[in-house]
């Protein structure tokens, strides 16, 4: 999705803040979507709720939902599947294979892995894509200041995980080695960042630039919500803490895209019935989402707990949808992406 913020021409910055889709929905749902993740945490480590509770709740509800979404603009979308057919079924075959292949290989620990891995970086793209499209609404483009956002949010972003799974308690992701040495110089590292951040931020201030609130905004949800979320929970936990907040996201940008996109007269007969259908009326978004996501969930975990091939087949979704979700956001060679986004 990041992909889809990539420099656009804007005309003169405004004093009025810019936002992707509307003031009430970004705010709500692009930005206030870090509320679900703290509402989690306080759920779980205050609340006491069983993590099973909330994990089937938010895997069936928001997670197995948003992959719909990616679907619904890909392989339900009969103009896109003209199109891309290689990237598309090519990569529908490679995935769904590899699970099971590293699983006869005796891999499923790296598989488990490489999902793990390879969902938080796509987490995070996913922040830093909406930062981006933050900063090309309201002509925040200095080249210093784009280095110093992706380093900042990078940083805070990594370091959480990292400080707890690969310094504090690797035994959680079942390694037997861990960077404790690494903490102090890293801690520095982490401060060092933030203590230049601040003040670049202070110095265009000073100099009357124009803030970018949205993005400001977005940072100060999504960064202390990762910090707490590491600090107080195990991987179980965090999973679906951290990532409802990108579930919800990705649904407004969906629905967003799906509107401009597929709503018009003769969209139907351009994209076929399922976009078509799904874009004109929000309950049947969700209701055709959550009859996808309960049709694969449910079977895939019943499964997955008395078959390791299984397992590694259901594994095909979430590593199918990182892959084409970091290609069909492009918005550089794709002139209608740009337009159903109003970019152009």
């Amino acid at each position: 999705m990041a992909a889809a913020a990539r420099a656009i021409a804007y005309p003169a910055p405004r004093s009025a803040s810019r936002w992707i889709i509307a003031r009430p929905v970004d705010l709500a749902l692009v930005i206030g979507s870090a509320l679900a993740g703290y509402a989690y945490l306080l759920l779980y480590t205050a609340g006491g709720v069983p993590i099973s509770l909330l994990w089937w709740f938010w895997s069936v509800g928001f997670d197995g939902t948003h992959i719909f979404g990616t679907a619904s603009r890909t392989f339900f979308d009969s103009e896109s599947r003209a199109r891309n057919p290689r990237l598309l079924f090519g990569s529908l075959l490679f995935f769904f294979s590899l699970g099971p292949a590293m699983v006869l290989a005796g891999a499923k620990g790296y598989l488990a892995l490489l999902v793990g891995v390879w969902a938080y970086y796509h987490v995070m793209r996913q922040h830093y894509g909406f930062m981006v499209l933050y900063k090309v609404k309201n002509r925040d483009l200095g080249r210093l200041d784009n280095q110093l956002d992706r380093l900042f949010l990078g940083a805070m972003l990594v370091f959480p995980p990292f400080h707890r799974f690969f310094i504090h308690h690797p035994e959680e992701l079942g390694l037997h080695f861990s960077f404790a040495r690494a903490e102090g110089p890293l801690w520095v590292l982490i401060a060092l960042i933030a203590a230049l951040y601040l003040a670049r931020q202070v110095v265009r201030f000073r100099a009357g630039e124009a803030a970018d609130v949205p993005k400001y905004l977005l940072l100060a949800a999504v960064i202390p919500l990762h910090w707490l979320t590491f600090a107080y929970m195990s991987w179980q936990a965090a999973v679906p803490t951290v990532t409802i907040v990108h579930n919800l996201q990705y649904h407004a940008l969906i629905w967003f895209h799906n509107r401009n996109r597929y709503a018009a007269e003769g969209g139907g007969a351009r994209h076929g019935r399922i976009p078509s259908a799904v874009s004109r009326s929000l309950l049947a978004y969700a209701a055709a989402a959550l009859l996808f996501s309960a049709l694969y969930r449910v079977p895939g975990f019943e499964l997955g707990k008395v078959s390791d091939l299984a397992f590694g087949f259901f594994c095909g979704f979430g590593l199918t949808h990182y892959y084409l979700d970091s290609r069909i956001w492009r918005v550089r060679h794709d002139p209608g992406l740009r337009e159903a986004l109003q970019l152009a």
